[in-house]
């Protein structure tokens, strides 16, 4: 087994001392969660998450397989959870490959949500996203969820040396498996998988476009048939811009966020050894316009958008211009008061990732949290 980074050691070395601060913030003067964001309703939470985002500040790409794993592993260690109990095809392939697996797939249903993991494209799949997805088809109305199946793609990272475009390559060869099978498919990614989610919503729009950016890389087993575009696209805490999209926000307080500024570096990361003018099509949203670049995905047209951001995450700024310049009225646009970046999957879902939790989650009382409650009520209106 590999070592950890000494960046990381050095952050473990000192996690006693965020404990003992969080603690004493909690019990005194308040922490900046709990004095922004009901959710922190407990000192577990704060420690939780204070703790997480000091050691992430540690980590470093060698260090990623240390603290996550394959996402296929997970479903053997969730197997046994009262939510999981009876979900129909659970942990089946789609096709022939571990990476791409279904986590319910009811009998008759007609749209599956293909799920791309947040991570900066630097980390794999987290048992915390694995949780959350279970939440997220238990807060669909229960009788219209029998219409929806997900799929989870465990793709390819720059921890282990795979750069643009492998995440686009796996992305959308998921994407066409699922359309082959005859399902309507709903991208949906957190972070960066917001990020692949639209350059798949992109690829499929433009077919042309598509073949001159990525029959260059001659690695990969393109398919440039045609593709039905989404229709519909759930986008949480989407990096929609990785080169600088991480700033300042004007009269925000940013303090524990879940990212740091240092994100933008993994957009670099990402693209390693390209031009960023000539992909930046597919991977620098901002810079795109409606008419050139979404006009003819449906979801941008006349079908649905559900877009969550946090009111003080480092990538506000360009998620909010986003919005501003793409939204053409499909957009169900979201800002989570006090949330911090991805918090779908690094706070709400600590309330559901053990069993008592998964037993709330079956009652659907996850249903009351805000990003948990805004996903399920958007997919409800597209069942």
């Amino acid at each position: 087994m590999a070592l950890p980074s000494l960046s990381l050691v050095l952050k473990i070395a000192t996690a006693p001392w965020v404990i003992l601060k969080t603690t004493f913030e909690y019990y005194v003067t308040g922490t900046v969660y709990t004095q922004t964001d009901p959710e922190f309703d407990s000192l577990a939470k704060n420690l939780n998450v204070a703790t997480a985002i000091h050691l992430a500040q540690g980590i470093r790409g060698r260090d990623a397989d240390l603290v996550m794993g394959l996402m296929y592993s997970y479903f053997a260690r969730y197997k046994n959870m009262p939510a999981v109990l009876g979900l129909p095809h659970y942990g089946e392939k789609v096709v022939d490959e571990e990476t791409l697996a279904w986590l319910v797939k009811p009998e008759g249903a007609k749209k599956a949500l293909l799920y791309f993991h947040g991570g900066g494209y630097l980390f794999p799949f987290a048992p915390q996203q694995f949780a959350g997805m279970i939440g997220v088809w238990y807060a669909v109305d229960s009788e219209k969820r029998q219409d929806l199946a997900i799929a989870m793609l465990d793709y390819l990272v720059t921890s282990h040396e795979k750069y643009y475009p492998t995440q686009i390559y796996e992305a959308v060869k998921a994407y066409r498996q699922l359309v082959d099978q005859g399902y309507e498919v709903i991208p949906m990614g957190d972070s960066a998988g917001g990020n692949l989610a639209l350059a798949v919503a992109r690829f499929a729009a433009y077919p042309t476009e598509a073949e001159a950016q990525f029959s260059r890389y001659t690695d990969f087993n393109w398919d440039f048939l045609p593709l039905p575009p989404p229709k519909t696209l759930v986008l949480i805490a989407p990096w929609v811009h990785t080169d600088k999209g991480a700033a300042i926000y004007p009269g925000v307080n940013h303090d524990g966020d879940f990212i740091r500024l240092s994100v933008n570096s993994k957009g670099d990361l990402y693209i390693t050894g390209l031009d960023r003018k000539s992909v930046a099509p597919f991977v620098d949203f901002n810079g795109t316009t409606y008419e050139d670049h979404w006009a003819k995905v449906p979801a941008f047209v006349d079908g649905a958008i559900l877009y969550i951001y946090g009111e003080r995450e480092l990538l506000r700024g360009s998620q909010e211009l986003f919005a501003k310049e793409k939204d053409k009225g499909t957009f169900t646009t979201k800002m989570q008061p006090g949330g911090i970046h991805d918090a779908m999957f690094v706070v709400d879902v600590l309330d559901i990732n053990l069993k008592k939790g998964m037993a709330d989650v079956v009652a659907g009382k996850h249903r009351s949290k805000f990003n948990f409650g805004a996903v399920g009520e958007f997919l409800d209106s597209r069942l």
